[in-house]
């Protein structure tokens, strides 16, 4: 399995100085702010799908000749439409996650935060049957949040929690784990989120996590495993 971390806007200025151009001139198109804010996300989005298929293609070598070519957004979706159904290769299924026609063996995610970072994780491990990614940038605690995405047992260490700092970094790490673990499943956030206890998931999942100063990355992988095999639990230390 790899996971990979980018900084968007480093990506655009190495790999797409055409966008630069595009961003730079988003205020000729439009004095809307808003309409400049939608080609901003666009330019980010193709950024993050371009880092994405070069992600997929370094670990499935053979998909150059399939791939190495390819435009991944349409010039009308850099002009602001953000219509995602533009992205090409990728194909969504009827619940939103991406996939490559005709490669059900690579499976892979993309997430990318506010803060202009994109997360990556592609597998072809045979013991694993889906993956999922988050990369949030980090946000301080809110209490208004916690109630609304925090199961009994998470509101519990929250409340027992020795510091400020250290209800921040719990409140960051089960919003992570949660729609990573969503993203694995293929629903994405599509329900209420204090059902989803990061302590009693599936035990076929594993989480994989880093948190620094600028973000928090999760990733989850399904597990296929012979009866009587544990998943590996999330680690709060």
């Amino acid at each position: 399995m790899k996971i990979s971390v980018l900084r968007l806007e480093e990506k655009i200025q190495q790999e797409d100085e055409c966008c630069l151009g595009r961003a730079d001139s988003a205020e000729k198109w439009t004095s809307d702010r808003t309409e400049s804010m939608k080609v901003g996300r666009a330019l980010l989005r193709r950024a993050a799908y371009r880092f994405l298929l070069r992600e997929i293609m370094t670990a499935f070598p053979g998909l150059e000749k399939e791939y190495g070519g390819c435009r991944l957004l349409t010039d009308r979706g850099l002009a602001g439409s953000g219509d995602e159904s533009s992205v090409i290769p990728f194909m969504k299924d009827v619940l939103g996650k991406p996939y490559l026609p005709g490669h059900p063996e690579i499976l892979f995610n993309l997430s990318h935060s506010r803060n202009g970072y994109a997360a990556v994780v592609v597998s072809d491990s045979a013991e694993a049957s889906a993956v999922g990614i988050d990369i949030e940038a980090r946000f301080p605690y809110r209490e208004l949040l916690a109630r609304k995405i925090c199961s009994e047992s998470e509101n519990r260490l929250l409340l027992e929690a020795s510091s400020a700092d250290e209800k921040k970094r719990l409140l960051n790490l089960f919003w992570s784990r949660k729609e990573a673990i969503l993203k694995c499943e293929g629903t994405g956030i599509r329900q209420d989120l204090r059902l989803v206890d990061t302590f009693r998931f599936s035990r076929n999942c594993e989480l994989h996590e880093e948190m620094n100063e600028a973000y928090t990355l999760v990733t989850c992988v399904k597990i296929i495993r012979k009866t009587g095999e544990e998943g590996k639990r999330p680690d709060l230390s």
